[in-house]
């Protein structure tokens, strides 16, 4: 069996939603996975609604994993979300259509780490066959989600854009923000640290699928 990068999202604190927030934050999931499934090519099987305060999706690498994870983050902000990253085997077909109808351990993996991840403030954790991996990865993405948690929805935005190798000006008029405000949202959420941390994991998860 190949190895595939599993990601399972859950929208914390789903139930405590006023009904009307919760349909709202659906629709924008769902025209927000459009648009991923549109602009990614490393999405085998593109991000799907499943549970109603769940989705999955399947990526082949991850180059743009983690700019859609902070951009998922930032569509449906002020309701935040919790991510797990699995790295492993699917034992069925690959649903390129949506992401339902497969098995294998890394799904296993991923719906065990979420259900462990509900009741703790950490918002991504990675699962793989490196248990001292996973500890250093986790505990930085624990340290990560302590920082993110105080974020307003520009911050993510920015931090998304930066991934996208958007200059501070460039992000600044998209945005209708100063360059100061940038610069300052740069250095108070230590995004450029962000970014070689995930760039990181990244390259690791990358020599994984393709081992």
């Amino acid at each position: 069996m190949s190895i595939y990068i599993v990601v399972i999202g859950d929208i914390i604190e789903s139930k405590e939603l006023k009904p009307g927030d919760r349909k709202q934050t659906q629709i924008l999931l769902e025209k927000y996975f459009d648009q991923l499934k549109a602009d990614s090519s490393q999405l085998l099987s593109p991000y799907t609604i499943t549970l109603g305060d769940e989705f999955q999706a399947v990526y082949s690498s991850a180059e743009s994993l983690f700019k859609d994870l902070w951009a998922i983050m930032a569509e449906i902000y002020p309701v935040r979300v919790r991510f797990n990253i699995s790295v492993g085997e699917i034992s069925t077909e690959i649903n390129r259509e949506q992401a339902i109808g497969m098995d294998g351990p890394a799904f296993h993996v991923a719906r065990d780490k979420i259900e462990e991840m509900k009741g703790r403030d950490i918002l991504i954790t990675l699962a793989s066959d490196n248990p001292k991996l996973d500890r250093l990865v986790n505990s930085s993405f624990q340290i990560l989600s302590a920082n993110v948690n105080g974020w307003n929805k520009n911050r993510f935005l920015i931090l998304k854009k930066r991934y996208g190798e958007s200059d501070v000006k460039e992000i600044a008029r998209e945005l209708d923000l100063s360059e100061v405000a940038v610069y300052k949202n740069i250095r108070a959420g230590t995004l450029d640290a962000i970014q070689d941390l995930t760039d990181s994991v990244m390259e690791i998860i990358n020599e994984m699928v393709s081992a």
